[in-house]
Formats: structure tokens, C-alpha cells, sequence
């Protein structure tokens, strides 16, 4: 017996998109505000590209747990 699935809502593929867009965003800025603070505040130079890429990294990954596994 194969099971019937409702038509997806297209609406909620855009809200899930900009979702997607959210978290990616967020990490980056988030972290990579972080990064800035330290730099600022230790007076080097560096931990604004780690605070990115571990922003990039974290936002993919939540990503990954809200829409990646089905």
C-alpha cells in the first residue's frame, strides 16, 4: 500500500529557505562579531576569519540538523 503525501505548500519551501539563509547568516555575523571583540580586545589580528569560518560552520551544521535528516 503505497502511502499518500499532501502537496507540499510552496509557501512553506520559502519560509524553509530563508530559514536556511537566516542561519547561515547569523553564524557568520554572530562569531564573526566575536572575533572582531576579541581582536579588539587582545589587539591582534586573526580571530575575525576563525570567527567566520566557525560561524560558516555552525550555521551549516545547524542547518544539516533541522532539514538535513529525514
Amino acid at each position: 500500500m503505497t502511502e499518500k503525501r499532501p502537496p507540499e505548500d510552496p509557501q512553506i519551501r520559502e519560509v524553509d529557505a530563508w530559514a536556511v539563509v537566516s542561519h547561515l547568516l547569523a553564524g557568520v555575523i554572530l562569531y564573526g562579531g566575536i572575533g572582531w571583540l576579541l581582536d579588539e580586545w587582545l589587539g591582534t589580528r586573526g580571530f575575525v576569519g576563525v570567527g567566520i569560518v566557525l560561524g560558516a560552520a555552525a550555521g551549516v551544521w545547524l542547518v544539516w540538523l533541522r532539514y538535513g535528516r529525514s
